[in-house]
């Protein structure tokens, strides 16, 4: 005895503070990535900025109900009121940045917002995106939207300006214009164009964005019109060329403009300028129509710049006259730079803009538009070239656009890491057998490899990837916030964070990336494991079956994990009376079924209301569907991407607890925007649950845009047949729907081959079944997975009720615990929130660190107990069986028996 406790026993409670240190370890890393990566500002940002464009999507749609009438966004002004009710500082706040977010727009007058969507897609997200830049002087008409509209893949490339008009400080420009960029964080492929001056503040954004951990990198860069940065100050000189741009200091001199100078200004600086005349004395002109006698002289003329145009002229005359090139140590940018000249550009010297070479360690190409194209079209562009470009610079823009696109297609033996053959020969032993070569048998192996134990992955199937190759769809994205599911770090000056809620391919990468890592040649694919053996050694022997020959093999293996997942076994597949006569299409909302429909116009049923089924609904809006109706045996909860992103972003105590406050202020705007959208709340709420028993929480922004816009509908029922119109269905209530696509997301059968394979169905809560054996999946989902004790599962056979009380007859001697011990009866929140990334992470480490510590694992096994069951593994269990056990180490180390 040491004191009031057997050491032993305290020993074992070591054990537990090491996986509280662990998951203290990994929340402090997600919060340092949220740090690195943003500011609840900065998040706000790009999620106001999807938003919407996901808002005008819908509005764009001719079905839309309230086409005049944008669903404001809701979550600015809910972050404000959390954080005067007691959360002043979030991740990533400091008093100083909070200030300088706080200090209005030095902006003046301008044209436009710095971003406005010229050539916009029917569906999103696009297939790639471009942004212009624009030239001095100029305003979102600098471009021909037209024009830009001819860049493959037509119709979907979307297109915006980047407006940088209206400042008078080239330093505070810089810093609102790049605020502005990278507010597109949704992962599209994109590339920059910033033509004459424009070309300098697109160089400028691109060298902040090449240090921050920014999902919008684009993939290559075009300049014109420009010479090199270095170049700059003393090589573009407009004014010496047109020396009447000196005249122009006050807004009147604008006045004295002749003819001829005012088509330069419309030719070589792209300045829009138009006849102050009504639109229909426009429209008149334009059909040849009778004029008025005063319009047909202002229409005869060239039309002068409005105010605004003369405050840009004013004001951009002086940003380029202070630009001075401070990068001479550090040129380049990282990634591909084309650059276009034309003998017919007076203002820029074809060696000038060649210059741009030095700028780029990656591809470089400088384009002579007068080798492709006629020399009097390109003189009659002038410097103004890039407004509506000539076709050979379109090619180009094309062609590289299409060269350096982000690779999306998990199908493409490019796209992936190599992880070695999965086909080699199965070792007669090995450190750490892992069946199951998913993102939580893959992540497993990194953690065995980092302690030493040279892992072995065991795929059932003829890929790695688990659920994310097999039943996910190209459209899928995951049901949390990215730092949230994060298993690695995309480091280094050009990498892209996965984007925000992560789609397939963004896993998949990174899931081949660490298996190309830590357990490269490791992964066996096409073998099952059918048996496992425990030895006199506490060794384990495994029997693995080949699923294309049938041959049997056992592995002798120091550790054994099953990574199988839990909840997602077998589809649960449902057929309805009557299907036959349904005139529509028929799918299951898993594994690409739904790849080949066509949605457009299209009204959509979707069956079921779980996370499946809020994803379907996400794709068939984004494809043009008119109308979504989710269909389930209950209300399903789905919440706003601010919601689950307020887990990884408020602050938190040492204990992982919120602002109790703040969360009602949450929760309050969570059901106003069901309210504002016309969708029903759920009706768990009312019985103070966040959502159904079994199912999860998910994410949807446009559920509530949709409903808004009268194209979402969340009901409750279930078909009873489909009718014999071959137009809908039947419900059982009698009520009938019409459709043209049922998509059925009815869920799937828990997986239960693990007690059948280990011949365990107990196991503890920290994942060990027994010496040197354990299962890590994630946990079916009670009511009580946050918290809620009316929605937990029965837990009378976690609760030890004898051990209560023995402990309730010495409660002085907890006190009497070291500090760090105590704090492990403590109660704690979960600095994970919904996402797996987190608990996946800290479960990982400490298995692995049971494995490296055989007699930790021995002294935990000799006093807990194994309290759960192995397939009926509930979320809001866990954490009371390990509270459980806890309390079993203390009695044992106070004597109790």
């Amino acid at each position: 005895m040491a004191g009031d406790f057997d050491q032993r026993y305290l020993d074992v409670m070591e054990t537990a503070a090491e996986s509280q240190r662990i998951t203290d370890d990994v929340a402090n890393w997600i919060h340092r990535c949220v740090t690195n990566r943003l500011t609840i500002n900065q998040w706000l940002d790009e999620n106001e900025n999807e938003w919407k464009i996901l808002d005008n999507m819908c509005r764009s749609r001719p079905w839309a109900t309230n086409k005049d009438t944008p669903f404001p966004y809701p979550f600015r002004d809910a972050t404000n009121e959390m954080r005067k009710a007691g959360e002043p500082l979030w991740l990533g706040d400091t008093p100083e940045s909070l200030a300088a977010e706080s200090k209005p727009s030095a902006r003046k007058d301008a044209p436009n917002d710095v971003l406005t969507n010229i050539v916009p897609t029917k569906e999103y997200p696009p297939a790639q995106r471009i942004l212009l830049f624009t030239p001095e002087f100029g305003a979102s008409t600098s471009y021909s939207a037209q024009a830009w509209s001819e860049v493959e893949p037509k119709g979907n490339t979307d297109v915006w300006t980047v407006t940088w008009q209206g400042w008078n400080d080239f330093d505070q420009m810089i810093h609102e214009v790049y605020h502005w960029v990278e507010t597109f964080a949704d992962g599209v492929s994109t590339v920059w164009y910033g033509h004459s001056m424009g070309a300098i503040v697109m160089y400028e954004c691109l060298k902040r964005m090449h240090w921050r951990q920014a999902p919008c990198l684009p993939v290559a860069v075009f300049v014109s019109g420009c010479p090199a940065p270095h170049l700059f100050e003393e090589s573009y000189r407009p004014m010496d060329a047109r020396p009447w741009l000196n005249r122009l200091r006050i807004p009147h001199d604008f006045e004295g403009l002749s003819q001829k100078e005012l088509e330069d200004l419309q030719r070589d600086f792209s300045v829009h300028l138009e006849h102050p005349v009504e639109g229909d004395v426009q429209a008149q002109a334009y059909y040849g129509l009778p004029l008025p006698g005063y319009a047909v002289e202002k229409l005869a003329s060239v039309p002068r710049p409005t105010a605004v145009q003369r405050s840009a002229v004013m004001e951009d005359t002086k940003l380029m006259r202070s630009y001075r090139f401070l990068r001479a140590d550090d040129k380049p940018v990282l990634v591909p730079l084309v650059c276009f000249h034309s003998d017919e550009d007076e203002l820029v010297a074809e060696e000038d803009a060649c210059a741009w070479a030095e700028y780029t360690t990656d591809h470089f190409e400088a384009v002579a538009l007068g080798e492709e194209e006629d020399g009097e079209v390109l003189a009659a562009m002038g410097h103004g070239f890039a407004k509506a470009p000539p076709r050979a610079l379109l090619q180009k823009v094309q062609e590289v656009a299409a060269k350096f696109r982000l690779n999306k297609d998990v199908d493409d033996p490019s796209m992936l890491p190599d992880i070695g053959p999965t086909n080699g020969p199965m070792p007669e032993e090995c450190d750490a057998l892992i069946a199951g070569a998913g993102i939580t048998g893959v992540c497993c192996a990194r953690e065995f490899a980092k302690v030493g134990m040279k892992p072995l992955l065991v795929e059932k199937t003829d890929a790695i990837g688990g659920i994310w190759k097999y039943y996910a769809n190209i459209y899928s994205r995951v049901n949390t916030s990215e730092v949230g599911y994060r298993i690695m770090d995309q480091e280094g000056p050009t990498a892209r964070p996965n984007q925000d809620h992560s789609p397939r391919h963004d896993i998949l990468r990174d899931i081949y990336t660490i298996c190309a890592t830590w357990a490269y040649g490791q992964a066996r694919c096409g073998w099952e494991v059918l048996k496992t053996e425990k030895q006199p050694d506490d060794t384990w022997v495994v029997t693995v079956k080949s699923v294309g020959k049938g041959t049997l093999h056992k592995v002798r293996a120091k550790f054994v994990l099953m990574a199988v997942n839990r909840r997602i076994g077998k589809r649960r597949d449902v057929v309805f009376e009557g299907e036959k006569l349904f005139r529509g299409d028929i799918c299951y909302g898993y594994a690409n079924e739904l790849r080949h429909l066509k949605f457009w116009g299209k009204r959509v049923l979707i069956v079921g209301s779980g996370a499946f089924a809020f994803e379907n609904l996400r794709t068939s809006i984004e494809h043009g569907a008119k109308h979504v109706t989710i269909l389930g045996r209950r209300a399903g909860t789905t919440c706003p991407k601010w919601i689950d992103m307020l887990a990884f972003i408020r602050p938190m105590d040492q204990f992982h607890m919120t602002h109790k406050a703040g969360n009602m202020i949450s929760f309050q705007c969570w059901r106003k925007c069901y309210e504002d959208a016309g969708l029903d709340v759920p009706d768990c709420w009312a019985e103070g649950l966040l959502k159904p028993h079994a199912h999860t929480i998910s994410v949807s922004d446009l559920a509530y845009i949709g409903g808004f816009h009268g194209m979402v509908a969340l009901k409750v029922g279930e078909i009873k047949r489909f009718r014999s119109d071959g137009h809908g269905v039947e419900l059982t209530d009698g009520r009938t729907m019409d459709c043209d696509i049922v998509i059925k997301c009815t869920g799937f059968h828990l997986n239960e081959e693990v007690p059948k394979i280990t011949g365990r169905q107990l196991m503890y809560a920290n994942g060990l079944m027994d010496m040197n054996l354990a299962y890590l999946a994630e946990p079916l989902l009670d009511g009580g997975q946050f918290g809620s004790s009316k929605g937990m599962v029965d837990n009378s056979d976690v609760v030890d009720n004898g051990i209560g009380e023995f402990l309730q007859q010495h409660g002085d001697k907890l006190a009497k615990l070291p500090k760090h011990l105590g704090e492990l009866f403590a109660p704690r929140g979960n600095p994970f929130g919904s996402g797996y990334g987190g608990g996946l992470n800290s479960q990982t480490r400490f298995i692995a660190y049971l494995a490296s510590n055989p007699d930790r694992q021995r002294d935990f096994l000799a006093v807990a107990k194994a309290n759960i069951d192995t397939i009926q593994t509930w979320s809001s269990l866990l954490p009371l069986g390990t509270y459980e056990n806890l309390k079993a180490i203390l009695a044992a180390a106070c004597g109790y028996s």
